[in-house]
C-alpha cells in the first residue's frame, strides 16, 4: 500500500491543477469531492487520497518489470568492476 503523508497528497493535487489548468474556485467540490471542501485544490487533494489506494496492486504490476531491470543494470555494473 502506497503510504503518502498529507503533503505529498496537497503537492500532488498541486501539480495535477497547474497540470489541468483547474481555476480557482470550488466546482470540483461537487464532482469529486466528498461536499465539505472549499476550493477545487481542497477537492482534488480528497480524490487524490481516495484513489491512490486503488492503484496500489495494479502499479505493483506495472512498475514491478521496470524494478527488476534497473536492478539487474545496476548489478550488472557492479559485476563489470
Amino acid at each position: 500500500m502506497l503510504n503518502c503523508s498529507n503533503t505529498t497528497h496537497r503537492r500532488l493535487a498541486q501539480a495535477m491543477q497547474v497540470a489541468m489548468h483547474i481555476p480557482e474556485g470550488d466546482a470540483l467540490v461537487f464532482l469529486i469531492g466528498q461536499g465539505n471542501e472549499r476550493s477545487n485544490l481542497d477537492a482534488l487533494e480528497t480524490w487524490v487520497k481516495e484513489t491512490l489506494p486503488a492503484f496500489d496492486d495494479e502499479y505493483g504490476k506495472v512498475v514491478l518489470p521496470f524494478l527488476i531491470d534497473r536492478l539487474e543494470q545496476t548489478l550488472s555494473c557492479w559485476g563489470n568492476a
